[in-house]
């Protein structure tokens, strides 16, 4: 246990640092709130809510929530759909857009590890733009083994964002975290995430913290 933690936090210090940190880059945080209702054995609702900062946290300029429908196939895959609204701060303005989505979501044990694969297709809706459709493929990696009292597991993930209406990569999210259960079905989240994301077509860097609530009935 002991490599293992020394391992995680060597691999914590060169995720964050070997980066190169520019004086011009972006921080921010993002926080979120997930909600997940089963239904019976095969259907379940999902419900998520975010607000977002930027401009070294000094700003928030993002927050949505919606609601998603899912089916579970067997105990490795599921298919959801769903619509989330929401509100961006543009300028002194806030715009709207809503979103419609559908999704297949994958996830599976190797050897201790828990990976899961979730493609969505989004069907973006802005007021104040053109529509389009976004592609989002995200991949996460949790360790088998838990460190400290509380049992966090270290976890990368990361997530590519396409956009067809541009026809180019959008951002793209890798994260480093860990997650534990504080309390029977609620699992807690926090991480750091390097962020880069085109701003009228040129790519910036973002370093994000990153905390959620995950709430299981």
């Amino acid at each position: 246990m002991k490599f293992r933690f020394q391992l995680f936090l060597t691999l914590l210090v060169i995720f964050l640092f070997v980066p190169s940190l520019h004086a011009e880059d972006d921080w921010g945080s993002s926080y979120n709130l997930l909600l997940k209702k089963k239904i019976n054995q095969e259907w379940f609702l999902l419900s998520r809510t975010n607000l977002a900062t930027r401009n070294d946290n000094d700003q928030v300029f993002l927050g949505y929530t919606g609601a998603t429908l899912g089916y579970q196939i067997n105990k490795q895959w599921s298919v959801r759909a769903g619509y989330r609204l929401a509100r961006f701060r543009i300028g002194d303005d806030w715009r709207t857009e809503r979103r419609p989505m559908v999704e297949a979501y994958y996830g599976s044990m190797h050897n201790g590890w828990r990976l899961s694969s979730r493609s969505r297709i989004e069907f973006r809706q802005p007021n104040w733009r053109e529509n389009d459709v976004r592609l989002r493929q995200e991949f996460t990696a949790t360790a088998p083994f838990k460190l400290t009292r509380l049992e966090m597991q270290p976890f990368v993930e990361n997530e590519l964002f396409y956009s067809t209406r541009n026809d180019w990569v959008e951002a793209n999210w890798t994260t480093l975290g860990f997650s534990f259960f504080p309390i029977d079905n609620t699992k807690f989240k926090a991480g750091y995430r390097h962020n880069r994301l085109r701003i009228q077509g040129d790519f910036i860097t973002r370093h994000t913290l990153v905390i959620g609530v995950n709430v299981f009935f």
